[in-house]
């Protein structure tokens, strides 16, 4: 695992231009304004809330002035006074059931923007080439679609969920605090210019320590997806302690980060909370005074310092917002990367009035690729590919590692557009029978036979998932797997496990092999699939994959040599050239030639 977190974490410490601050905020309302209709319910909801609390302290300041210290009130009059007070209990049961509301609708809007965001996400994802997922990796993908949207959530919980209602709660108590007495609602409010100022100053360095937590946390991500995936290889090697060193590097990484974050902003809310709690011993203070001039109540003064806290606590919500949207941010930001990313494959649905999916026919005409993102010099993953293959042609594909098959295969199933040249498919461009048409009439089956988390059932169905089960049993005894399926615990309901982690290789291989005869597709692509198993598994597997590709223009990757019998014709890779083209009785005798000489180290036969 190469060490390169500081240098990406490095890449992340610029802080984003002034300009663009506001962009991912607007962004993330323009989401919230489909919900327009709860949320102008909520609001409301909240501001009733807020609203019908506030009468509770402004009721002590009477209950102290016009009852308690007025001497000149009868016996009768002060029991009126008092229960006029305790009539203020009465607001309760209503405040309450703003309360409960206005806490549903807050958690209506957050579910349902957070569910928007996440199926945006989902629907993105599927439209992105395979190139992005190669370059982003898995790690800091499930990173950005878990965590980071968790964070979005908080802030919105934060902002929706308490803020509007200490917000209101605030601005309401401070419109009374100035009917009360203007001078010291004026005192207090010479808090808020301090504060802002204060959070403006420290903007660009909060923002510059979140986006260091948030890389830190996508590069754990990446590690923790590499630790546990490479965990055979790693106790294979007894090598734990290395790998959970390297683990332990991130994890120091991130911890750092966090920490310097958290202090940071504490240090920011400090300051302040000391401002507005400064300017609260000011107003006691001139109040104090103002009381013993005569020319504040006592009841009020009490009323004034109790509502203050409201005041507080309303700005506060504020600034709590701020820290919440400032963790929230570099996540969102990542997350609009991808909703934003124009790696999009090209020609996705196809056109109306297009044909039937492809039949096999396919043809390449001077197609040339070099990776997107690469040196504009770098050398061509592929290079002057012309190529015929008819329908139902058999083609073996042979070559040294990084010699162009893969790339070969990947520009054939549309993964990646050719840099030059076009890809004919029954003499039609991808745009004219689009790329869902053709992965419909494909199949591919590798030596890691990838099954989902779910029953030996569904893993075959989604071959076809329109399927019957009678459908789904009859591919799976022609895969030689009906019987062995029936001896499993749970019989076709038997869950696989995280990538059929609960089967064998050779039982895994037969299920997906199922998969692709459900499918019944076109086009095969076999990706060295018996290479994992015993020799008795891969003559059993290797009767069945004749059978399968009886009729269907079918693409063998091979470097056994043997897996190739029964080609109609093989492709000889070098260098991201077709150097040699022909059957396999043709390629042995030519002299020197690449194919003759792979079959004599294979065989052990003496190169001429």
């Amino acid at each position: 695992m190469p060490s390169t977190d500081a240098d990406a974490a490095a890449a992340h410490d610029t802080p984003p231009p002034s300009g663009a601050e506001s962009v991912p905020l607007r962004r993330l309302g323009q989401l919230i304004r489909f919900e327009s209709g709860l949320l102008r319910r909520a609001v409301f909801l909240q501001a009733m809330q807020a609203l019908s609390y506030i009468p509770f302290y402004a009721g002590v300041g009477i209950l102290i002035d016009k009852i308690l210290r007025n001497e000149a009130l009868s016996h009768e009059e002060r029991i009126k006074w008092v229960v006029y007070a305790l009539a203020n209990l009465l607001l309760w049961p209503v405040h309450a059931w703003f309360t409960v509301r206005a806490f549903t609708r807050s958690q209506e809007i957050v579910r349902a923007v957070t569910a928007r965001l996440r199926r945006m996400l989902v629907d993105k994802l599927q439209s992105l080439s395979l190139g992005f997922f190669t370059r982003r990796g898995a790690g800091a993908l499930s990173n950005q679609v878990t965590v980071d949207l968790n964070k979005v959530e908080t802030f919105l919980n934060t902002v929706v969920g308490s803020f509007i209602v200490s917000f209101t709660i605030g601005v309401g108590a401070l419109a009374y605090l100035f009917w009360l007495n203007p001078l010291l609602a004026g005192i207090t409010s010479l808090a808020v210019p301090v504060q802002v100022l204060i959070v403006r100053h420290m903007r660009e360095r909060v923002a510059r320590l979140n986006q260091r937590v948030q890389q830190s946390g996508e590069n754990f991500s990446e590690r923790v997806v590499e630790f546990i995936g490479g965990m055979r290889a790693t106790k294979s090697l007894g090598n734990e302690d290395i790998a959970a060193a390297q683990l332990a590097g991130s994890i120091e990484r991130m911890r750092a980060a966090g920490l310097e974050a958290s202090v940071t902003m504490r240090w920011v809310m400090m300051v302040i909370q000391f401002a507005g709690e400064y300017l609260g011993v000011v107003v006691w203070c001139v109040g104090g005074v103002l009381f013993l001039q005569g020319r504040l109540e006592l009841g009020a003064l009490v009323a004034f310092s109790a509502l203050l806290g409201f005041v507080r606590a309303g700005f506060n919500a504020y600034f709590g917002a701020y820290d919440a949207w400032m963790q929230a941010r570099p996540g969102f930001v990542s997350v609009l990367s991808i909703l934003d990313s124009q790696e999009i494959e090209g020609f996705r649905n196809a056109p109306r009035g297009a044909e039937a999916r492809p039949r096999g026919e396919l043809e390449m005409r001077s197609v040339s690729f070099r990776y997107p993102g690469g040196e504009p010099d770098a050398r061509w993953a592929l290079e002057d590919m012309r190529l015929s293959i008819p329908r139902g042609q058999r083609v073996g594909l042979v070559g040294e590692t990084g010699a162009g098959k893969s790339t070969f295969l990947d520009l054939l199933m549309g993964f990646y557009p050719p840099t030059r040249g076009e890809i004919l498919y029954d003499g039609r461009r991808l745009d004219e029978i689009g790329l869902l048409n053709l992965r419909r009439s494909v199949a591919i089956m590798g030596q890691d036979a990838f099954l989902w988390n779910t029953t030996v059932r569904e893993n075959i169905r989604f071959g076809r998932p329109t399927a019957s089960d009678a459908e789904v049993e009859e591919a799976a005894r022609r895969a030689q797997a009906h019987d062995f399926i029936l001896r499993l615990d749970q019989g076709y309901q038997t869950p696989c496990g995280e990538r059929g982690g609960r089967l064998s290789g050779g039982q895994r291989q037969r299920i997906a092999l199922a998969r692709v005869f459900l499918r019944d597709p076109a086009i095969v692509v076999l990706d060295e699939p018996t290479s994992a198993l015993d020799v008795e598994t891969e003559a059993r597997l290797q009767a069945d994959l004749d059978a399968l590709c009886r009729g269907r223009t079918t693409f063998i990757v091979a470097h056994r040599l043997s897996t190739l019998r029964g080609v109609d014709r093989v492709l000889v890779f070098h260098q991201g050239r077709v150097v040699e083209d022909g059957k396999v009785a043709d390629l042995l005798k030519i002299p020197g030639g690449h194919y003759a000489r792979l079959h004599a180290l294979q065989f052990g036969e003496v190169v001429v």
